[in-house]
């Protein structure tokens, strides 16, 4: 084996820990931006997926196994985040109708 292998055999581990905390660092940032509702969602919601990618690679080991198991796991993971996505977006716009400023209007005024 190479010295290089045998030195710090948690290197990839802190190397990935500081790779998704610059990433996480980015996603609390971006908001300050003022970009359009749209893209900052397409923002966050890429940079999810590639942290998620690198915690299942590195963390759970999934780049040292067949490629069909990885795929398996990706397969699951996105079906079960769209099902989250299914049920949960008809909840989330009866919130936000219950708390647009209209709704706020026709409430009786506070003393």
């Amino acid at each position: 084996m190479s010295e290089k292998a045998d030195s710090n055999p948690y290197r990839i581990y802190w190397a990935t820990w500081g790779i998704l905390l610059v990433i996480t660092t980015a996603m609390l940032g971006a908001e300050a931006f003022h970009m359009p509702r749209w893209f900052l969602i397409l923002f966050l919601l890429f940079f999810m997926m590639v942290k998620a990618t690198m915690i299942a690679g590195n963390f759970m080991h999934l780049r040292h196994e067949h490629w069909r198991l990885s795929a398996m796991v990706g397969g699951c993971v996105l079906f079960m985040s769209l099902l989250l996505c299914a049920f949960l977006l008809p909840e989330a716009k009866s919130v936000r109708s219950k708390s647009e400023p209209n709704a706020m209007a026709h409430e009786a005024p506070s003393r």
